[in-house]
């Protein structure tokens, strides 16, 4: 019998989840280059945020799991606000995050509204 993560690495990604891994990479291709441009090593970031190089590195390639909070105390640490992030690249291609409204379910009016 297949383990869970077997079974959820099997299935097609969603749309959602597409964006999530592109989006993930753009937004650490953007850390890593403000860093560069503050001529800090990987090393540098890690100790001025209070994280691990390994977090650095993760991040800066691009992995979508990366935990949220440390990611915007990092991409603070070298001049990004979250404003920066959204509108990095604002074409429909290429969008930080995506308008993926339409793949969402409508809600229901439940008279709370």
């Amino acid at each position: 019998m297949a383990s869970q993560s077997e079974r959820i690495s099997d299935r097609p990604k969603s749309d959602v989840e597409t964006a999530a891994g592109t989006q993930a990479k753009h937004f650490g291709a953007l850390v890593r280059e403000r860093r560069e441009a503050l001529k800090m090593r990987q090393d540098d970031l890690a100790l001025a945020t209070g994280v691990g190089r390994r977090f650095i590195l993760e991040l800066e390639a691009g992995k979508a799991s990366c935990q949220l909070g440390r990611a915007l105390v990092v991409a603070a640490a070298v001049g990004l606000r979250p404003f920066d992030l959204m509108s990095a690249n604002n074409d429909d291609d290429n969008a930080l995050l995506p308008d993926l409204s339409d793949d969402l379910p409508d809600l229901e009016d439940d008279g709370r509204g």
